[in-house]
């Protein structure tokens, strides 16, 4: 094997087309393990091209506010993003360019202060849809139906689409529904609210993951963090927010 790994830094994919040469020399396992390798070798390469970090930058973000209530204040600094929540809630929203299919999300986030939501039921209702960190991603749908009572947010977010959607998948850290639960957005039937499942690391950061059981089609990514339900005040800290 280790022969045939010092062979395969020799020959790429098109080099294997002169398969009977490299069989004649070297035998046939030889050429199907390089066979193999190769082909193993280009699906990391495109699986990597597939995965993307978001640039967490003020430029890249529409901040989404709403009206009668107070919005939470957001700063970037080196790729991480500091969210400040004092009885308010707003959003950052990133548009897509082109329909992106994600199969897995990460991302690292801390937290000070205390959120006053108590349980896993106070959770499912209004007056407890409050989280330290919601990442959100947008549906693409074959069309979205105009609504002209709208609120002038949820205009705004429309208007900054590029592709229709009428979905959302919201991934909740920190919550107190056990990390895989899911329950519906108590403000609106179509969005489906799931606990992610954090691990601290040794710098005091939690990474948080989910991988879905199929690969959703998504057109938008909204950053929130939300205490005006519940009256609550603390600091999101969030970074290395990797879709795949």
């Amino acid at each position: 094997m280790a022969e045939a790994l010092k062979l395969q830094s020799q020959y790429t994919i098109s080099d294997l087309r002169n398969a009977g040469d490299i069989m004649r020399k070297y035998g046939i396992r030889t050429l199907f393990f390089l066979v193999s390798l190769s082909f193993l070798l280009a699906d990391n390469v495109a699986s990597e091209a597939r995965s993307e970090t978001l640039p967490l930058q003020a430029g890249v973000f529409e901040h989404i506010q709403f009206a009668k209530i107070t919005a939470n204040k957001y700063v970037f600094n080196d790729d991480e993003l500091t969210i400040e929540v004092d009885n308010s809630a707003s959003f950052l929203m990133m548009p897509f360019d082109k329909v992106r299919t994600i199969e897995k999300v990460t991302f690292k986030w801390r937290s000070q202060g205390e959120l006053k939501t108590r349980n896993a039921h106070h959770e499912k209702h209004r007056d407890g849809d409050d989280a330290y960190l919601k990442l959100g991603l947008l549906l693409k749908t074959d069309a979205a139906w105009p609504n002209p009572f709208a609120p002038k947010w949820l205009k705004r977010v429309e208007k900054l689409l590029k592709y229709p959607s009428e979905r959302m998948i919201n991934l909740v850290a920190g919550a107190k529904h056990k990390p895989g639960e899911h329950w519906v957005g108590p403000y609106n039937k179509r969005i489906k609210m799931i606990s992610v499942y954090s691990v601290a690391d040794d710098s005091g950061w939690l990474l948080a993951s989910y991988q879905f059981d199929e690969p959703v089609e998504v057109v938008a990514l909204w950053v929130m963090a939300d205490g005006d339900n519940t009256n609550s005040n603390f600091m999101t800290k969030v970074k290395d927010i990797k879709l795949d």
